[in-house]
Parts: structure tokens; C-alpha cells; sequence
């Protein structure tokens, strides 16, 4: 009767099985060919599916229920085996669009599925690192996923573009890197996608939209939202002068930080700005006494995970300086910062759940390769959050390994 009444009507959305069935009768009923008028359907059935490859829908907008009851299984899991809780209040799990190039994806739970994934750091000269590979191997061992896992002997992000490269052309069913260096890692990441395997990013990067390469989404925090944060915290009392000591200058999130950090500062009208190190602990303390000893009005001190500040915490033994003297702030957690913000050295650790970046890198591309399930969002949030006095003793137990 409605198209009787308004028969240039072309546009045609249902909301699921319950909609979609009466308007394909109605289709028949009226002779209507495929492409005569568009249709699509929020969700799937076999008659959806049927209908989406013979022409007459062009979509059904899938919420992804398998990955509802799945994830929802998976967070207690992480809340109640590792303490990791979810970064944010809405965990989407659509809306994402099933057409004629992806309609037919057959399900198989029991496929062997081979992952490499490539990072810019390793466990071996990074304790941040253990925690993320830790969620890996965790992963893995629980989903029945084969791995390789790549990275560089030091910083070194032109060796961990060959080492993509090299991940490519293994012909992995799925690829998990850090995308560090959004315009270096460019052309690995492109040849990956146009050779069919589905790629992540976790750590760093910036997502798929903001860094203009086509991946399914990347696993980590909003890194300037977490510096400026940092920032406002630190100078919620007020301050003369702040510095961000960043220990690999041109890794995109470790600059995001910084520039979060700097900005808030300005805001405020406090002077900022960044100081490079390296990932060598004694030259680094030496950089920052040196710092120290040219602008000793700083008080506002950020580092950026455990190869920041340990070195900061050898700086401040040995200029004798007390908690509470100058104030400090730092991403990541470990045994060490843990012991610093009980004893009022640090204010903060910015926890980035690095063990649910590992952890989900793996999930992800198992879910997609296995069940055909994609991210619906280009950022997977695993933070920040803030650990400080008030919850530090939750923590305490579970940093360096699971936080």
C-alpha cells in the first residue's frame, strides 16, 4: 500500500529478519527485479544472505552477534583471570556492512590459523614489552593460534619496516605489527592488505582513518589524550616550568604524548618542552642531570614508560632530591614505578593495558580469520587510566606481568 501510494519511493531500509522477509514478498508480489529499487537490512539471515548475493539488497548492517556473546565472555575472562578491565563504557561491536564480496565467508572454529606479528620493541631490552608479549603468548595458547614474533635487536624503525616486509611475505594468515611510523610502514602494510591478509595495529598508531592506511583497526590508547591528561594532573596544583623526557624521539605515539603533555602545559600558561634521551639508562640520567642542572625551576617532569623512568629515579637518588621535591608523572607500569607511586616519587603511572594490546592483537585476527568477524571501530581502546595512591594497591601484584 505504501509503495501504491508513493511509487517514486527507491530507498528502501529494514530493521532485520522481521522487516526484510515482508519486503522481499512485496518485491515478488509487485514483479520487482533486483536493482529496480535499493534495499538494505540491518542484520542477516540465510534469506538476507540470499537476497544480498543475487542483487535485490545491497547490504545487511551486521552488529556482529557472535562477537557479542564472545567478547562478553572474554572481558570477564580479563577482568577475572588478569584484573584488565575495559578502557571504555561501550565496547562496539557494530555496525559493520556484509555485501556481495564478503557474504559468502564460510565459518571454520577449528582452522589452523599462522600469525606474525612485528613490533618496534622487545621484551629483551624493554620490560613495557614483556607485558604485551606476555598477552600474546597468553592468546595464542588459549585459541589454539601459531605465531612469530618479530622485532629489532634496538630502536630501530627502518629494520622494523624490513622486518614487515619480511612478515609479508611469510604469507601469514594475519598480520599484527606497531604502527610506529605511519609513512615508513606504508608500503609493507599496503602490499599485505592488497595480498588478502587482514593486518592490525597495536601499541602505536593512530588507527586506520588518521593514518590513511586501510587496516582493520588498531589496538592501544588515544596517546595525546593521555599526555595532555598527564599534564593537567600534574599541574592541577601548579607549576613553573614542565619537561617531557622522551626516550625514542620520532616514534609517532611517543610524540603524541609529549605534544599532549606540552599543550596542556600551555594551556595553563606553564612552559614545556621535550627533552630526547635514549634507551641507554646511564646516558639517559646523565641527560636528564644535565637538564636539571641548566633549568632548575623544572618541577613538572613526564617520562614515558620504564626506559624513561628508571633513569629519572637514578637522577633523583643522586641529586638528592626527596618525593615530593619535583613532581612526576609516567606512562606504563613495572615493579619499580609501582614502588614509586607508594612512596610519593611518582604521582601517576598512565596504564595502557599493554597486555590486552598483545592479547587482542591476537583475538582479533583469529576472530576475523576463523569467524569472519571484524573490528567496527578504527581505535580498539585499551586506555588510559590513571594508577595512582588510590588504587595502586589492586595493581600491585599483577604489574610487570599482566598490567
Amino acid at each position: 500500500d505504501y509503495y501504491t501510494a508513493n511509487p517514486d519511493t527507491d530507498l528502501f531500509l529494514t530493521l532485520g529478519p522481521n522487516g526484510a522477509n515482508p519486503f522481499y514478498a512485496f518485491m515478488d508480489a509487485e514483479g520487482l527485479a533486483p536493482g529496480d529499487i535499493k534495499h538494505g537490512t540491518f542484520d542477516l539471515s540465510p534469506e538476507i544472505a540470499a537476497k544480498i548475493e543475487d542483487g535485490t539488497s545491497m547490504f545487511g548492517i551486521d552488529q556482529q552477534p557472535f562477537m557479542q556473546g564472545y567478547g562478553a565472555v572474554m572481558m570477564l575472562t580479563m577482568v577475572g583471570r588478569y584484573g584488565i578491565l575495559p578502557a571504555l563504557p561501550v565496547t562496539a561491536t557494530g555496525p559493520g556492512f556484509i555485501t556481495a564480496e564478503n557474504v559468502d565467508f564460510t565459518v571454520d572454529a577449528e582452522r589452523p590459523v599462522n600469525l606474525y606479528l612485528v613490533q618496534h620493541a622487545m621484551c629483551a631490552w624493554d620490560a613495557f614489552w614483556c607485558v604485551v608479549e606476555n598477552g600474546i603468548e597468553r592468546a595464542a595458547e588459549e585459541m589454539g593460534v601459531e605465531y612469530t614474533l618479530l622485532g629489532p635487536d634496538k630502536f630501530d624503525l627502518e629494520k622494523v619496516a624490513q622486518l614487515i616486509e619480511q612478515a609479508v611475505a611469510a604469507q601469514p594468515d594475519g598480520l599484527a605489527l606497531t604502527v610506529t611510523d605511519a609513512d615508513l610502514f606504508r608500503a609493507p602494510i599496503e602490499k599485505a592488505l592488497d595480498a588478502g591478509i587482514p593486518v592490525v595495529g597495536y601499541n602505536a598508531g593512530n588507527g586506520p582513518v588518521v593514518d590513511g592506511i586501510d587496516y582493520m583497526t588498531y589496538l592501544g590508547q588515544d596517546e595525546y589524550q593521555g599526555g595532555y591528561l598527564g599534564g593537567m594532573r600534574l599541574a592541577a596544583d601548579g607549576g613553573t616550568a614542565g619537561v617531557c623526557i622522551n626516550q625514542q624521539v620520532g616514534h609517532t605515539g611517543l610524540d603524541r604524548r609529549c605534544q599532549g603533555f606540552v599543550e596542556a602545559l600551555t594551556e595553563l600558561g606553564i612552559d614545556a618542552e621535550v627533552l630526547a634521551i635514549s634507551d641507554d639508562p646511564a646516558s639517559s640520567q646523565t641527560v636528564i642531570s644535565d637538564y636539571y642542572t641548566a633549568n632548575p625551576d623544572t618541577d613538572l617532569f613526564l617520562t614515558l614508560g620504564p626506559n624513561g623512568a628508571n633513569p629519572f629515579y637514578a637522577f633523583m637518588d643522586a641529586e638528592g632530591l626527596a618525593p615530593g621535591d619535583i613532581k612526576h608523572g609516567t606512562f606504563d607500569l613495572s615493579p619499580e614505578i609501582i614502588a614509586k607511586i607508594k612512596d610519593g616519587t611518582s604521582m601517576f603511572g598512565i596504564d595502557q593495558q599493554p597486555f590486552l594490546q598483545g592479547y587482542g592483537a591476537v583475538m582479533t585476527l583469529m576472530l576475523n580469520v576463523r569467524y569472519g568477524v571484524s573490528s567496527a571501530v578504527p581505535v580498539t581502546a585499551t586506555g588510559p587510566g590513571f594508577v595512582d595512591l588510590t588504587n595502586v594497591e589492586v595493581v600491585e601484584s599483577l604489574a610487570g606481568q599482566y598490567r
